[in-house]
């Protein structure tokens, strides 16, 4: 091969060889400066061991913590901050406070407050972070004006967080929602996550955004209540019941039915009719937690239902309420026209007599109770369940 043609790979090659070496000598050097940063962090740690004893001792007492004496150099402040960082995240109620209030004496919310303006992005959120661990909570109006320039980036959410943890009024708070979800529409349960860091109560908020026209505010709020336990929130979910949006439908129908005791049957009734499946389905499975008797025959009826997990709820629910429950899943083996709901009422009522064979030596009721099924099955079924070539169940001592 002509020595002319080899000039070319050679050049890159000698290229190549260049960037390499010189990206070692970059990380080398990153590797020995955080070396130096984490070595100076300790000796200053170790200088201040004795302050940092003080305040474990007087943690619980009622005075102040008092800031380290003398005056500390910007690497002594930051190596006291990281550790009284670390405390933070890891206390909760006075001491937390304790420690927070601390930081502001010493000054290191309105260094990092300055560093908000930084033009090195990187820099701006390392102090976004700093500030929410501390509960900054003269920061918040900038930190949620920070939000709103950046809100696009994939920081936002580190923002956010840090104004949730510092935010003082469930106005901020409704921001601070608003915010995040219009521009992030997709990221409920992070957006959620992120207001639960707050010491907030956001229930007020979540009732006010159920009264927006905005879709994505009512999700929000539907997914932030659901497992609270707020009674007042029944009248705006009354209303969301009969919205054009089947999700939002299916989400308010849902948290209704955390509250069947408050709620009339007929309501119940109406949600295990509904024609949205997803609604049929849940009010299914919460009436078998209802008191026995009032139900059966809809639960009959729902073991037909074309939807698979309809009837499962159904099974599961009859299967709760004794005898009676046993019978109208007989009932709907007998009555049933296509063969997977008859096969999966045939299955159940196997799975229940299994249970109820094998409780039967335990105790007397169970006994009594397999007795009353197995007659049963036979009289519905014309044949026994029971081999009879088994030995009579007896009650182990």
């Amino acid at each position: 091969m002509p020595t002319d043609s080899l000039q070319p790979m050679i050049v890159i090659a000698a290229i190549l060889g260049f960037l390499i070496m010189v990206m070692f000598v970059i990380l080398f050097t990153l590797r020995a400066r955080s070396l130096s940063l984490e070595q100076q962090t300790a000796s200053c740690l170790l200088q201040h061991q004795e302050y940092f004893q003080y305040l474990s001792i007087h943690m619980d007492s009622p005075d102040r913590l008092l800031p380290p004496p003398g005056k500390l150099t910007n690497k002594e402040l930051k190596a006291i901050q990281q550790k009284l960082l670390e405390w933070i995240e890891v206390l909760e109620g006075s001491h937390r406070d304790k420690l927070c209030e601390l930081c502001q004496q010493m000054g290191l919310v309105d260094l990092d407050r300055d560093r908000l303006h930084s033009h090195l992005h990187w820099e701006r959120i390392d102090a976004v972070y700093h500030l929410g661990v501390m509960r900054a909570k003269s920061c918040t109006g900038e930190l949620l004006s920070l939000l709103e320039r950046e809100t696009d980036e994939s920081t936002a959410f580190v923002i956010g967080r840090a104004a949730a943890k510092c935010a003082q009024q469930p106005g901020e708070l409704r921001r601070l929602i608003l915010r995040l979800v219009k521009h992030h529409p997709q990221s409920h349960h992070l957006i959620l996550d992120i207001i639960g860091s707050s010491d907030l109560d956001p229930v007020p908020v979540f009732l006010e955004m159920l009264l927006t026209q905005e879709e994505d505010l009512i999700t929000v709020a539907l997914v932030g209540l659901s497992g609270r336990n707020v009674p007042e929130a029944i009248p705006f979910l009354d209303n969301l019941v009969h919205s054009e949006n089947k999700e939002l439908r299916v989400k308010a129908s849902k948290l209704l039915l955390q509250y069947t005791h408050l709620l009339l049957p007929d309501k119940l009734l109406a949600f295990m009719q509904h024609s949205d499946w997803e609604i049929r389905a849940a009010a299914v499975k919460i009436a078998g937690e209802q008191p026995a008797g009032d139900f059966i025959d809809i639960l009959k009826h729902a073991m037909l239902d074309s939807e698979w997990w309809v009837r499962h709820h159904a099974i599961a629910s009859l299967s709760k309420l004794g005898i009676s429950g046993f019978q109208a899943i007989c009932d709907a083996a007998i009555a049933a026209k296509e063969e997977p709901h008859r096969d999966m009422a045939l299955d159940a009522i196997h799975e229940m007599m299994k249970s109820a064979e094998a409780l039967a030596v335990q105790d007397i009721k169970q006994l009594l109770y397999f007795n009353e099924c197995s007659h049963l099955y036979e009289k519905m079924f014309n044949e026994s369940y029971v081999d009879r070539n088994e030995t009579q169940l007896r009650i182990s001592s």
